[in-house]
């Protein structure tokens, strides 16, 4: 594998993270709808499980960002491949 191959794999792997994190901001905004729903039929323990779980996913996403944003640019992530290998002795 070129050096290109494996940065273009690396880009890849980053877009994908971008795309989860974007479906995390999606699944935010549906649980806001959820929460003045729980509220209106006066859901409390559901509303602090929704709640919980929005933690969670905010968590998660600073972490995912602060991933993307440390190693995305650093050029010192890929593996070096060599192109032969030894055959192992077993």
């Amino acid at each position: 594998m070129s050096k290109l191959e494996a940065t273009i794999r690396l880009e890849q792997r980053f877009a994908l993270l971008r795309e989860v994190i974007a479906s995390y901001r999606i699944r935010l905004q549906e649980m806001e709808q959820e929460v003045v729903q729980l509220f209106s039929t006066n859901q409390l323990s559901a509303i602090s499980a929704c709640m919980g779980e929005k933690q969670r996913i905010v968590r998660l996403m600073n972490r995912l960002e602060q991933f993307i944003h440390q190693w995305e640019n650093n050029s010192d992530v890929g593996i070096v491949h060599e192109t032969k290998r030894e055959p192992l002795n077993t």
